[in-house]
């Protein structure tokens, strides 16, 4: 037996079996090639993470045979598995021709792929990896032009919102060590961030010094919604606002959503600005969710998005799915009369895997949307806007952590998502499957192109008079456009900014349903 890592921080045992018959489910003539120790499970692991590849991958057409790729050349003399670097030439195999370039060319960070991904026993799992510092105690902040520290963005419901902390204060010092910009002290408060029971901050808001105390609980509320409010426009009409963090888990209920949607349709709202500056995605239920509640009524019973897999995954012939049992969130697996259900027992037609909108509450008045979006906008995040597209007249505010970068912000490009397969001691991310809208347009790879880009400055807060992305959308919904370069939108020492800890895989779009073959629809998310 074999102890894997779930992604869930579950363990769980995978009989050593299912590694090698993953060979045996393969053609006779495949001609794998030969190592000297053929009992070594490091080559069947490297075979085997090409020949699902080359099953499941969403481009599978376009891998080589795997007498050519020869993916036991990654394992070393020593019997290492080099399994990132394995995925990553597979990943950079598919080439859009729309772009010339790998579909997985990742422009942030060239030497990974940007979407798939790989973990091994030792590696931290997805959630680690795609942890900011905001999730230990509800704070995230940035390095403001080397010079100053600055809060990002506060979580909603955490102690540190709930002690007064919010967006656009300079932090003075952190656990009484006054703020320096160097390596060294980067490295210290990363750790505390990261690591630390208790945080100390000394923050300046408005000239005026205060400390604020937060210890770390290992049940931290998280709450998506970093703001909502109702603004008055100089014409008398209304707009609504919602700064949206992340698509999360649909284990935790959020009733948050329906209030603030609600809440616009009781005040009158005649246009809604959606911040997904910094929302990386997430579980593709709570997208859906929030796309019906800002559909208008005519969008009841129309397509939303259709979920697309590769011509062998979709026909039911990709066999090597059934070798993957079915994992809930628990890290237990899935029982369906009277036996665990495997990957393979999932119906992938596009049939079964289309989403209709569902208009039961929200707005259904909505004919105007506007989107504040970055570069790190991706995945469920720019789903969400390619849903609406046919059904709404949107326009894409971008806003950057570049004072001086006159291009058009793009959002990530990523509309492709994901469930994990288990080889080995490893969990394995391929790009699977991905979602068009209505139109059956989603070939944002390079990202959502916004129609007005501005300076991102955090020393305002979200839903603040001044705040560059807000006062863009602002002058749109009033028919004028925003004149200002983002050089003239550069306040004070704001210039430019960076985050201290940067995402290699932004969450993929996750699922939380699946439809088998015989018409039953499974929760995994339990």
């Amino acid at each position: 037996m074999i102890l894997i890592n779930h992604q869930y921080g579950k363990k769980f045992l995978l009989p050593v079996f299912l590694i090698y018959s993953v060979l045996a489910a393969c053609k006779k003539n495949d001609d794998v090639p030969k190592v000297p120790d053929v009992t070594a499970k490091e080559p069947l692991w490297a075979d085997s993470v090409f020949l699902y590849a080359s099953q499941v991958y969403l481009w599978n057409e376009q891998l080589p045979a795997i007498k050519d790729f020869n993916p036991r050349r990654y394992v070393s003399s020593e019997g290492q598995l080099n399994y990132k670097k394995e995925l990553f030439d597979i990943s950079q195999m598919a080439i859009n021709s729309q772009t010339g370039k790998p579909y997985e060319f990742n422009r942030l960070i060239p030497s990974i792929p940007k979407y798939s991904a790989i973990f091994g026993a030792s590696d931290n799992g997805p959630e680690m990896v795609t942890a900011e510092v905001s999730d230990r105690f509800g704070v995230s902040i940035v390095v403001v032009q080397e010079q100053a520290l600055y809060v990002k963005y506060v979580v909603k419901g955490s102690d540190a919102e709930r002690a007064g902390i919010r967006r656009g204060m300079r932090i003075v010092s952190i656990n009484g060590r006054p703020v320096e910009i160097t390596a060294a002290y980067i490295a210290t408060i990363m750790k505390i961030f990261n690591e630390g029971t208790q945080l100390d901050l000394l923050c300046r808001d408005h000239n005026v010094d205060r400390r604020y105390s937060l210890a770390y609980k290992r049940n931290n509320y998280f709450e998506p919604i970093l703001k909502d409010t109702v603004l008055s426009l100089p014409d008398g009409r209304k707009a609504g606002y919602l700064a949206y963090l992340r698509f999360t888990d649909v284990r935790h209920v959020y009733k948050d959503l329906d209030r603030v949607t609600g809440g616009f349709a009781a005040s009158g709202v005649s246009d809604v600005i959606i911040d997904l500056r910094y929302n990386g995605g997430g579980n593709l239920t709570e997208l859906d969710r929030l796309a019906n509640l800002l559909a208008p009524f005519a969008a009841d019973g129309k397509v939303m998005r259709r979920e697309q897999y590769n011509d062998l995954v979709k026909s039911g012939k990709a066999t090597l799915l059934s070798k993957q049992p079915i994992f809930g969130a628990d890290g237990l697996p899935i029982y369906y009369n009277g036996r665990v259900i495997t990957y393979g027992d999932v119906d992938y037609t596009e049939e079964k895997n289309t989403v209709y909108f569902n208009k039961t509450a929200g707005i259904g008045t909505l004919k105007d949307l506007y989107v504040i979006v970055s570069e790190h906008t991706a995945s469920a995040a720019e789903l969400l806007v390619s849903c609406l597209q046919p059904y709404l007249k949107i326009k894409i505010i971008g806003v950057s952590a570049a004072a001086g970068n006159l291009t058009a912000v793009r959002t990530y490009g990523k509309p492709v998502g994901f469930f994990p397969l288990v080889i080995g001691n490893m969990s394995v991310y391929y790009s699977l499957f991905r979602n068009v809208n209505a139109n059956g347009k989603g070939d944002y790879y390079d990202g959502l192109q916004a129609d007005i880009s501005v300076y991102d400055d955090p020393q305002f807060d979200f839903g603040s008079r001044g705040e560059a992305g807000l006062e863009a959308a602002l002058a749109l919904i009033s028919g004028q456009r925003a004149q200002h370069p983002a050089t003239e939108l550069i306040r004070g020492a704001a210039a430019s900014w960076r985050d201290l800890n940067v995402q290699e895989h932004p969450p993929g779009m996750q699922k939380s349903t699946i439809m088998l073959k015989d018409g039953t629809s499974i929760r995994v998310d339990r």
